[in-house]
């Protein structure tokens, strides 16, 4: 009979029953919710106008001005206990426009101005780095406790059965969530600052790869494979499952498994002096590959055996090859160049010895300016900054049209005019710096990074093979790249080599004339820009007809390969898969051997190297899509239980 006579009286103000609800006033919240979502769209996804990025912030902007203003107006109208709600919305209103203060007071535009201000770098990086945790911790422990509180405040009649202690704990509810994720990020820094590896994995072996099945598979005479092991030995177990499996794969390969003690006279003769060795025997070469009897300490050289054995078998199934590196204009050399760090290509030297290559030297001293050595199989530029010889381009363009094979990475601020070199094959080297405010790695946390870009976009050809069959799991990383375009024929040079672009930059991309790290059009364009090509042409005599063997001979062809970038190859970014793909099979493809293009299969963790547009998606789906799971959860589960009520 109590509820009938309290459902009957109507408020004393006259209003309507629909005005004294709660949810009367949650469309200043959604209002307040729909300028954050414009705040970020204008802030994260418009680039190309910042007409339509300021009227989007001044949109946003209004809409933070109309909700604050119908909350206060409502407030004045209610009772103690509503006033105290809306103290709470309004409460939480002004934390989230804090910490879009914060955010501002950190970002890249702001922090530009203010480093000069503090007195060493680390200085300004932990300054950026405290604001960087603390506004996404005041965002959440504003957001979520407000849209706790508009779901229980919204059935209530604020004028007969507001239940005050519920709002309460609806906004502690959301401030324990908040503060629990928030809680996982700051675990997340600690645990990346004081990283402790523990290895509990399980442990693999790699496998041969299609790569390594080939080479066997082309033998045509005896190979074989001795392990020296002790009997009942765990890591012989992982080495024989390896060899086994290229033994299926031709009749010419031999494993047999040998104890050095029981042995010694044939241990003593392939150069052995203990167990733990594989040793791989073709036309009475030897190469060995030392692994140890230990699983703990053999599982470094097991995790990447594939590897280890493809540099083994070319020392023996193949002449040793030459590469030739130019040097006398400033190039990159073993050594770290301007002695800045990672600047060398000691990497570089390493991997072509291991594609059992023979590493020389290439300059005016050493014949450059009348010939290029007729044993060079290939000849490779890397970042000249002085001016190549007239006589040495002469040397070199002789030796591309009688069939030679360069590869040259070419630096965009070294001032270097490549016209007189790639201007013949049909190629122009641009040596503006592109940048991406999108598309780019994130090393300094600053606008600089714009200039580090990365692209997974590779073309169809025998040099990209591995890039472009792994081209979702890996990217190229360049510090600092030029571009490439194609000079059209003419008619004095009407039969040019054949020109193909082979790694194209990311969308977003412009021409950065001005090096302030902004776009500015129109002198700057967005486009997709080439940043490496490849020149092929027969040259000689045309090919013979198929001998007895049903084998056609190799006509000589000219092949350049050129990259906008040799920052690409420095110790800095050649770890990188994308980057060492793309040196590896470019050179395999120059020397002839491009049935053995293909990654080596490895079981070795390696560095992720996360890209500004991945991070923001982990950032946002932890910040919005966590959050939101847990809530519709919640919803639901309450709409549930009131609906089982009578």
């Amino acid at each position: 009979m109590s509820t009938a006579t309290t459902t009957a009286k109507l408020p004393a103000t006259g209003d309507r029953p629909t005005s004294n609800r709660g949810s009367a006033g949650l469309i200043f919240t959604v209002l307040y919710l729909l300028g954050m979502v414009l705040l970020f769209v204008a802030e994260r996804m418009v680039l190309e106008s910042k007409t339509i990025r300021f009227s989007l912030d001044g949109a946003a902007a209004a809409l933070f001005l109309i909700a604050i203003a119908g909350r206060l107006a409502r407030r004045a109208k209610l009772s103690r206990d509503g006033r105290a709600v809306e103290n709470r919305i309004l409460l939480a209103y002004l934390g989230g426009l804090i910490a879009i203060l914060l955010y501002v007071l950190q970002a890249d535009a702001v922090m530009e101005k203010l480093r000069p201000r503090f007195a060493e770098a680390k200085s300004a990086q932990r300054y950026q780095g405290a604001l960087g945790a603390l506004w996404p911790t005041l965002f959440l422990c504003s957001i979520l406790p407000l849209i706790f509180i508009e779901i229980s405040y919204a059935g209530m009649d604020v004028g007969r059965t507001l239940e005050l202690n519920r709002v309460k704990r609806s906004a502690a509810s959301g401030a324990i969530l908040a503060m629990t994720i928030a809680l996982v990020f700051a675990l997340n820094f600690i645990i990346a600052e004081f990283n402790k590896k523990v290895d509990l994995s399980y442990f693999k072996t790699t496998q041969a790869s299609e790569s390594s099945k080939k080479m066997v598979k082309n033998l045509s005479e005896p190979f074989k494979v001795t392990l020296f092991f002790p009997a009942a030995n765990e890591v012989e177990d992982q080495v024989r499952s390896y060899f086994e499996d290229l033994r299926r794969e031709s009749k010419h390969v031999e494993v047999k498994t040998l104890d050095h003690v029981m042995d010694p006279n044939l241990a003593k003769e392939l150069g052995v002096t203990d167990n733990g060795t594989v040793v791989l025997t073709r036309k009475k070469q030897n190469e060995l590959i030392q692994i140890g009897t230990k699983l703990q300490r053999a599982k470094s050289t097991l995790k990447k055996l594939d590897g280890e054995f493809q540099a083994a078998f070319r020392k023996l199934a193949q002449v040793q090859k030459v590469a030739y590196l130019t040097v006398g204009h400033e190039e990159r050399t073993g050594e770290d160049r301007d002695k800045v760090r990672g600047s060398s290509i000691r990497d570089l030297r390493t991997l072509l010895g291991r594609l059992n290559y023979q590493v020389k030297e290439l300059g005016i001293a050493q014949g450059l300016g009348q010939e290029v050595p007729s044993d060079a199989t290939i000849v490779i530029i890397i970042g000249p900054r002085k001016e190549l010889l007239p006589a040495e381009v002469e040397a070199l363009k002789k030796y591309l049209r009688g069939g030679g094979k360069v590869l040259a990475f070419l630096d965009p601020e070294a001032g270097v005019d490549f016209a007189p070199l790639l201007g013949p094959f049909g190629l122009r080297f641009n040596p503006t710096r592109l940048a991406n405010d999108r598309f780019h790695v994130r090393l300094t946390m600053t606008q600089a990074d714009r200039h580090v870009l990365f692209s997974n976009r590779f073309s169809a050809h025998p040099s990209m093979s591995t890039l472009t069959r792994n081209s979702s799991q890996v990217a190229t990383v360049m510090l600092g790249a030029g571009w490439l375009d194609e000079i059209p024929p003419t008619e004095q040079n009407p039969t040019r080599p054949q020109v193909q672009f082979l790694l194209h930059s990311m969308p977003f991309t412009w021409n950065d004339q001005n090096a302030n790290l902004e776009y500015d059009p129109p002198a700057e364009s967005r486009k997709v820009y080439e940043l490496a090509a490849v020149v092929t042409m027969p040259v000689g005599a045309p090919k013979p007809p198929p001998t007895k063997t049903g084998k056609k001979p190799e006509q000589p062809e000219l092949k350049l390969i050129v990259v906008a970038d040799s920052d690409l190859v420095s110790d800095q970014v050649f770890r990188n898969p994308g980057n060492g793909y793309l040196f590896v099979d470019s050179v395999k493809w120059m020397g002839g051997e491009e049935e053995t293009i293909g990654e080596t299969t490895s079981e070795e963790d390696i560095r992720i190297m996360h890209t500004r547009e991945k991070d923001q998606v982990w950032f946002y789906l932890t910040i919005f899509g966590v959050p939101a799971l847990v809530l519709g959860g919640g919803i639901y589960y309450t709409s549930r239980r009131r609906r089982r009520k009578p």
